[in-house]
């Protein structure tokens, strides 16, 4: 016997409870290693990406501030220079006596110490002359004799010109420092004659290692960061750590850079290495590499503790479970039972079924639902039927009001009659609007349009009608613009006057007018079309609201059809009223949904329709 066999007749053997503990119970054990697992590995990578972002906008910082401080010393070196050449100028080496000599001296510690004041980044400055001179800008303790043995001069004067500037590394010496405790990074510059290109000695700018190592340290006190440079022979040169100076860095570190340096080029890279996360962001100036450690055990200790939340609700939940199983056999699996059978029945097409809801929980409300789903279903598919047959009387309703051929018919006698009458300015103008109200009336057949087009629709049709009997009535339109974007079932106004003009206008016996206007009232878009005809009394007023007029069954009808159509697109809320006394005139009202932004609306309709 196959096992998926076995485990199906074993599986089939559970009681209810049974069967939600063996399928739910390894889901759930499963369900919380998987979270357990994937949380902590995306946490873990989501701290480590952050940190690794954090410390790269860390270090350009640090980089932009080293170079701010290296390129102050550059430029107090220049004018240093300067400053020296007009010392010069006032004396000159040949003329100096003694005396002077002394004050010379004095003036350059001055004029030094000067400029140092300027460019505090700067800790200390030395101007060697060409004869061995030195003239330091802080009190010197003696031992600057070494600067002779020490090679800097060579390699100052073997930089090249006026304009060159030679950087040597961080170390700590006796001569050309105020503090020989203090390691310091030098700069060299020849200092030349300008008008006579005779060279006048060598300047040297002190910076301590202090000014460099003070923005090594980390913005983020909940993950502590480690921050040191490394100089082109792997040594520290600048860091927090004061015992690591110009001490070797970490072989795994120098490895790292060693490896990096012909594909990575300028570029920073980080890598994991002894449980810590180290960044290297290069400086070019100084082909120096900062170097950046942070403790992965740090960054994910919230991780951890995360991890051991997740196991300690899993085994919460392993217990709860146990209980929930076995309520839900007794609660649940009876109640599903009858309540499936019904819908059984349901589904074979016998909507008398009724299911037994005798809970108020959950599922006594579904058989509740049930139950009056099954009864509502039945009374909507009566409901259904009746409004799809007075839908198909509405279309033919519409159908007949849109495209009327009587109206074509006397419409283009008229214009033969005015062509006849060489009257051609109004046939032209009876043709035009002929045209436009077929061609808005029938376009792509949509059934909302506008309230803007709908007027323009009813203003061809009055034209046309008021060439047809001048005589009969005016008219006019106001159409408010903020409302000229309200939708409205199309020739919902042409029936309206219509009926107005035969059975208003024509029977008054002088000549009346027709207004058509719109106003906001009640939160509604109201639509009045008034006219002064022979009016109407209560009784033909409730047969043309009902559909129902043996006497004038289009007038009623396209009345009717306006009404219910209003009703069907926007809701029983909306729809058509008729107000009128016998010789008084007649207004009717139509009722449209208020819009948000009438005039914005207007813009977003594509073509005629909303």
């Amino acid at each position: 016997m196959k096992i998926p066999v076995v485990i199906g007749n074993w599986f089939g053997r559970l009681r209810f409870k049974s069967k939600v503990i063996a399928i739910f119970l390894p889901l759930l054990i499963l369900s919380l290693l998987i979270l357990g697992v994937l949380s902590s590995h995306l946490f873990s990578r989501s701290l480590i990406e952050r940190t690794t972002r954090n410390v790269a906008d860390e270090s350009q910082l640090i980089l932009s501030r080293t170079d701010y401080i290296l390129r102050s010393a550059e430029t107090a070196a220049n004018i240093m220079v300067t400053n020296i050449n007009r010392l010069y100028e006032s004396y000159p080496a040949a003329r100096r006596l003694p005396l002077e000599e002394v004050r010379f001296a004095n003036l350059m510690q001055s004029r030094l110490s000067t400029d140092l004041s300027i460019f505090r980044e700067v800790d200390a400055a030395v101007f060697v002359g060409k004869d061995g001179t030195v003239y330091p800008s802080y009190v010197s303790g003696g031992e600057e004799a070494g600067i002779a043995a020490s090679g800097l001069l060579e390699k100052v004067q073997a930089s090249g010109s006026y304009g060159v500037s030679r950087w040597f590394g961080m170390e700590q010496r006796n001569y050309l420092t105020p503090d020989p405790a203090a390691p310091v990074l030098t700069l060299g510059k020849m200092v030349i004659n300008i008008d006579s290109g005779e060279t006048l000695g060598t300047l040297f700018l002190m910076i301590r290692e202090e000014q460099l190592s003070a923005y090594l340290q980390s913005s983020d006190p909940a993950a502590p960061k480690a921050y040191y440079f490394v100089d082109e022979r792997g040594r520290i040169v600048a860091a927090a750590d004061k015992d690591s100076l110009l001490q070797p860095a970490e072989p795994a570190v120098a490895a790292k850079i060693a490896e990096a340096g012909g594909s990575a080029g300028e570029a920073s890279f980080s890598y994991q290495e002894g449980g810590n996360l180290v960044t290297v962001s290069p400086y070019g100036r100084m082909d120096w590499q900062l170097i950046n450690v942070v403790s992965l055990k740090l960054l994910t200790a919230d991780v951890q503790q995360n991890v051991r939340l997740t196991a300690l609700v899993g085994a919460l939940c392993l217990i709860f479970s146990l209980f929930g199983a076995n309520l839900l056999s007794r609660m649940v699996a009876g109640p599903l039972e009858r309540l499936t059978r019904a819908m059984r029945q349901v589904v074979s097409g016998d909507l008398r079924p009724v299911a037994a809801a005798r809970t108020e929980d959950e599922i006594g409300t579904i058989a509740e639902a049930f139950n009056f789903m099954v009864g509502r279903v039945g009374e909507l598919l009566v409901t259904v039927t009746e409004e799809q047959n007075r839908k198909r009387e509405y279309e033919l309703a519409l159908i007949s009001a849109q495209i009327k051929p009587h109206f074509l018919y006397n419409t283009l006698d008229t214009i033969y009659v005015l062509n006849e009458l060489d009257r051609n300015e109004e046939a032209r103008d009876t043709t035009k609007a002929l045209a436009d109200f077929y061609r808005m009336v029938l376009n792509k057949g949509r059934e909302l349009i506008i309230l803007e087009k709908e007027a323009q629709i009813t203003d061809d049709y009055l034209a046309i009608m008021q060439i047809r009997y001048p005589d009969v009535f005016r008219y006019e339109i106001d159409i408010p613009p903020e409302l000229s974007g309200t939708p409205v079932p199309k020739l919902s106004l042409q029936p309206l006057v219509e009926n107005a003009i035969y059975h208003g206008l024509k029977k008054k016996g002088s000549k009346g007018f027709i207004r058509i206007q719109a106003g906001v009232a009640g939160g509604k878009v109201v639509v009045q079309v008034t006219d002064n005809g022979v009016g109407m009394n209560e009784e033909r007023i409730e047969a043309i609201m009902s559909g129902h007029s043996p006497e004038e069954e289009t007038r009623s009808i396209g009345t009717y059809s306006v009404r219910q159509r209003l009703s069907l697109y926007f809701g029983e809320e909306y729809g058509l009223t008729v107000r009128s006394a016998a010789g008084e005139g007649t207004v009717v009202e139509l009722s449209l949904p208020l819009l948000g932004n009438e005039k914005r609306d207007v813009h977003n309709v594509q073509g005629d329709d909303c």
